[in-house]
């Protein structure tokens, strides 16, 4: 992608949409600021590694029960053709749903032409598995499709993005409290978790 790296990308998005929230008042708590792995000391192998990674950043979320946990990232297909972000969620939380159905809402005002739609994911997805808290898998764009590649490596376009996810967490956020829903998410709700 223009030598521009997902991870990169991911790093950008993640720390703007924090700026974002941190303004407006929100607690953010990020798994990690950095490209690193947050593994045990003293792990070795790159599958012990990841495993140990992963299981610190579930302790994480876990320590901050009414939290939402937003983990983003971008796609890859082996066909250019397909673009636009979309949103994946589960079933752990009822929350996920309507959360997915707002991001993948305003990701298609903007990303025009943009008509994916929210997905289901199954239990594969360690953290996704084990999060009861709202949580959503946000998937920017295509990194194999030229144009939101290029877009993709555009610090403007990806401070749009991490405008589109604030805007989609606060409506969120307002629904809860508004349609009162879901007992899990109040008034106090104030914190968000990304990796």
């Amino acid at each position: 992608m223009n030598g521009t790296y997902e991870k990169d990308v991911n790093l950008d998005i993640v720390k703007d949409l924090g700026a974002l929230l941190s303004l407006a008042g929100y607690e953010v708590v990020y798994t990690r600021t950095d490209d690193v792995s947050i593994h045990d000391d003293g792990v070795e192998g790159i599958r012990n590694q990841k495993i140990s990674d992963m299981e610190n950043r579930l302790e994480i979320v876990q320590k901050y029960p009414d939290c939402v946990f937003l983990s983003v990232h971008q796609n890859r297909f082996t066909d250019p053709a397909y673009f636009g972000g979309q949103m994946f969620y589960t079933t752990n939380n009822s929350a996920n749903f309507r959360l997915a159905r707002i991001m993948q809402g305003l990701f298609s005002e903007l990303q025009p032409g943009n008509d994916r739609e929210v997905k289901l994911i199954d239990n594969g997805l360690y953290l996704f598995k084990n999060t009861e808290q709202p949580a959503l898998l946000i998937e920017c764009g295509f990194l194999s499709n030229p144009d939101d590649a290029a877009n993709l490596s555009s610090p403007d376009y990806r401070r749009k993005v991490a405008f589109t996810i604030y805007t989609g967490l606060v409506r969120f956020l307002g629904e809860e409290v508004k349609n009162k829903e879901n007992t899990e998410i109040g008034e106090a709700e104030n914190l968000l978790y990304m990796q």
